[in-house]
């Protein structure tokens, strides 16, 4: 009787496919390794699946079962010419350095960009620092000279202490030292100097909405009025609370202005690091709004012993750039940040708007680290 060999079904090693909450311990432990981070899996599981999770893509790559690289995009509901529409934040772009050089990253890529697709996102768009990559490599439109940070020392102390405690070279450490005194002098004087000149209508500031449509009226305003190509993130109840109360990696004070009952400005701060605290979004109608909310921010982490406030944003849109210009009136000061905005189009009809990035409303809420 002839025997005949049995032939055995060949598993690749190599596996794109979408992750499961069984992966999130070694999609924290991976990002960890090469990032420096101490984040937990209940990071990655609030991250997508917690908001929109049958919307959400992530996806990983694996190698004999381990994983070696991730992909994300998160859902989120941008607004334009008063239509809300599906977009994807790509997000959680990693591969392992050993797997780096060849076409895997756009293997992993393109099986994401697939159930984007499948789920109905019309765009996708991002902040990287790898710009390259994104323009040769994924074919995005890539805007380097977008973003800046502005910022301001508001407590002297702290921030040398913060200072002292980093791990550079002496010379580095003199120099940063020499720059946040000359900063904090120059910002104390700048807002003194501002003291004297806000605070001419009545306005009330508030922790809470007084309705849960407030800000979408205040960006109606501004859209109907000034700006009616501006894209900005729709912030239902849903979309707030997943982004501010129930994200483990921050502390949030919202503050909202109103002017009789009509919201004027809002503004979240993140406070979740000890000595430095983020102007998520500080959104106005007018400058004389805006400047006196801040204000009042200031004053309040000025008296929880913030060494340092630091606010992100897409310099190129006129609304962001006005943010700007009111922080520079109090001692802010603008440098230009390592990231650049990417986006490719999927399917949304006005493409040309969307490929313009001054129609763009970026700043740190776009970013989950703000």
């Amino acid at each position: 009787m002839s025997t005949f060999p049995t032939k055995v079904r060949e598993v690749p090693a190599i596996e794109v496919r979408e992750a499961t909450t069984f992966d999130m311990e070694g999609v924290a432990e991976l990002h960890n390794e090469n990032y420096g981070h101490e984040k937990t899996s209940q990071h990655w599981i609030w991250e997508y699946q917690t908001h929109h999770p049958a919307l959400a893509v992530f996806t990983v790559m694996t190698d004999n079962g381990q994983i070696v690289g991730t992909q994300g995009m998160i859902p989120i509901y941008l607004r334009l010419r008063g239509e809300t529409f599906l977009s994807g934040k790509s997000e959680s772009s990693l591969l392992d350095r050993k797997y780096r050089g060849g076409t895997a990253f756009q293997e992993l890529y393109a099986f994401a960009m697939s159930l984007c697709k499948a789920r109905g996102m019309k765009c996708i768009w991002g902040l990287t620092t790898a710009a390259s990559v994104w323009r040769n490599k994924l074919l995005f439109s890539v805007y380097e000279d977008a973003v800046y940070t502005s910022s301001s020392v508001l407590n002297l102390l702290p921030a040398l202490s913060e200072i002292r405690g980093m791990k550079q070279s002496t010379v580095r450490r003199v120099r940063a030292h020499l720059l946040a005194s000359l900063g904090y002098f120059y910002g104390s004087a700048r807002r003194s100097l501002r003291g004297k000149s806000v605070g001419k209508r009545q306005f009330t500031i508030e922790h809470d909405l007084r309705s849960s449509h407030d800000v979408d009226h205040l960006y109606q305003r501004l859209t109907a009025f000034q700006h009616p190509d501006l894209i900005y993130i729709w912030q239902d109840e849903e979309y707030r609370r997943w982004r501010m109360s129930s994200n483990p990696n921050a502390r949030y004070m919202t503050l909202f202005l109103y002017e009789d009952n009509t919201l004027q400005s809002y503004c979240y701060v993140n406070m979740a690091k000890r000595s430095v605290a983020y102007l998520t979004d500080l959104t106005f109608a007018d400058d004389e709004a805006g400047s006196y909310l801040l204000q009042a921010v200031l004053h309040r982490l000025h008296g929880e012993g913030i060494a340092t406030v630091s606010f992100l944003g897409n310099l190129k849109n006129p609304l962001v750039a006005s943010v700007f210009d009111v922080l520079g009136r109090f001692g802010f000061i603008k440098k230009r940040s390592p990231l650049a905005i990417v986006m490719k189009n999927i399917s949304c009809g006005c493409a040309e708007t969307m490929y313009d990035a001054r129609n763009w409303y970026l700043n740190g809420l776009w970013t989950e680290e703000r």
